[in-house]
């Protein structure tokens, strides 16, 4: 229920956006017309705000995202297309009513989905995302093709099947909270994972809610910033190609192929690779090689042009697809609100996007005309070596990141050098009586399920990467979990921490 939920909500979502509730016969690359994107952009940063201070304080609770109101707001904009009563409003209404019925919306749905991802394990919030963004690409495949008036009876009838999987999925999630609260004596490894979100609020400080967050963000933090890199470039290419009244066969299909690339390739690391890759290590990739196009990118054909874009979108929608996962991840893990770390994600994205798209607009049609070809090509290399400059500062940014974490891995790792070779002698030599120790040390600590977890793994002498790679998390979770064990055991070394198994 919650890939084919997810799944359908993500599709329609996608095709009204694209196609601006099927006004737009042939969406622009990213952006189907600029102001209703500015209008949704805002709709969505005013609601992603709201959220995340109603979850911040406490009165938007786990569990209580709204789902039938945000369905019956994209009802609304798919039946008012559908009936024309958009198209007897004012031109400028008829694109500000939808957009703002499509923003919030989308971000009560988004926050709520999220929020159903992040109470399965890691390992299963992957599967979901890969199985239901592949339902996205069949549910987008098949509408955006149709007559407008076909999508918009499709987009009814798929929004009505995704609000009974939302009920069906929400009514299990609340069955599971009551379990929790009614087995919270019972021990760790007979408990479930899923700590309703409300407790960290409700049992800890705001110093300790704060701190719990930022840890949340600072983990999250280069993936962030890759994600709003490439939604400020998308947004400033775009805006300033509307603006030059540029444009090239095929632009619609670059979209859907992008995000096709992008499903297919998650997919593959997924169900292949098994792994999930670091956002920077992508980032450190394709930046470079999306630098050098931009250079060539107003003097070489359209064919070249379509290559540069396909390959700007796809590296953004696999960017979206890590970010989804990883925070996911992090509420699951860190047991903080979902609702919080992917409203901020959010908002902060629209905002870079609003402000490219105003940028870019603003560059494209200030000086001569759009016929001016020598004017129109110099603000053309204005927004590139502006383009240029971000993407330069973004890599900065992760080789920076990259070395401190090195930097700390090194610090973190020297104390417990000693203690590799004591690892065959401190740890039980039979599976059980290791399992048995490390369920009592982690009941005695108050260590929660996943902590127990990791530490039969580090009394069995496994490096933070090994963790990482078999409980399918990244290293920065592994590593906070590690933290957070040797603090509630008063250890500060591998060695103490084999020492206090032992006794």
């Amino acid at each position: 229920m919650v890939i084919l939920g997810f799944g359908l909500y993500r599709g329609v979502n996608s095709n009204v956006y694209l196609s601006a509730y099927a006004f737009v016969k042939a969406p622009f690359m990213f952006v189907p017309d600029l102001f209703f994107n500015v209008v949704v952009a805002c709709s969505i940063i005013v609601c992603s705000a709201v959220a995340v201070t109603l979850a911040w304080t406490g009165r938007l609770k786990a569990n209580t995202m709204p789902y039938v109101l945000p369905t019956a707001l994209l009802l609304a904009g798919n039946l008012a297309a559908l009936l024309g009563v958009i198209l007897s409003l004012p031109p400028d209404l008829a694109l500000l009513v939808p957009g703002l019925l499509y923003g919030a919306g989308s971000v009560m749905l988004s926050l709520f989905w999220i929020e159903v991802l992040s109470a399965s394990r890691p390992s299963s919030i992957v599967v979901q995302i890969a199985l239901g963004m592949l339902l996205n690409v069949v549910v987008s495949s098949v509408l955006s093709p149709l007559p407008g008036d076909v999508q918009m009876r499709s987009s009814c009838v798929l929004l009505l099947v995704s609000g009974l999987c939302a009920w069906f999925v929400r009514r299990r999630l609340r069955a599971a909270s009551c379990e929790v609260e009614t087995h919270n004596e019972r021990p760790i490894a007979e408990t479930v994972s899923a700590e309703p979100a409300e407790a960290l609020s409700s049992k800890t400080s705001l110093r300790a809610r704060w701190g719990a967050y930022r840890d949340a963000f600072l983990e999250l933090g280069d993936s962030l910033v890759a994600f709003f890199v490439l939604e400020a470039v998308i947004g400033l290419l775009n805006s300033f190609m509307l603006a030059g009244s540029i444009d090239f066969e095929g632009s619609g299909a670059v979209s859907a192929a992008a995000i096709v690339g992008a499903i297919v390739v998650f997919c593959f690391i997924v169900f292949v690779a098994h792994r999930i890759p670091k956002v920077s290590t992508v980032s450190r990739v394709v930046m470079p090689v999306l630098a050098a196009m931009l250079v060539f990118l107003p003097f070489l054909s359209e064919r070249y042009n379509l290559v540069f874009s396909m390959l700007l979108l796809g590296s953004y929608y696999f960017v979206a697809l890590l970010i989804t996962y990883l925070i996911a991840e992090a509420a699951q893990t860190r047991k903080v609100s979902p609702y919080v770390l992917m409203g901020v994600a959010m908002g902060v994205a629209r905002v870079c996007l609003a402000v490219a798209l105003l940028s870019g607009y603003a560059a494209g049609v200030a000086g001569g005309g759009p016929g001016d070809e020598a004017e129109h090509t110099m603000r053309y290399l204005v927004i590139i070596v502006v383009v240029l400059y971000a993407l330069c500062m973004a890599l900065v940014f992760f080789s920076r990141d990259r070395k401190r974490r090195r930097a700390e891995e090194a610090s973190a790792d020297a104390p417990n050098e000693s203690a590799v070779g004591t690892d065959s002698v401190s740890v039980p030599e039979i599976d059980s009586t290791l399992d048995a120790c490390c369920a009592s040390v982690a009941r005695e600590g108050g260590l929660t399920e996943r902590e127990a977890e990791i530490l039969v793994y580090l009394a069995r002498g496994r490096t933070k990467a090994y963790i990482a790679d078999a409980l399918f998390v990244t290293e920065n979770t592994v590593r906070s979990h590690v933290r957070n064990i040797y603090s509630k055991l008063d250890v500060h070394t591998r060695q103490e921490l084999l020492d206090l198994l032992e006794r």
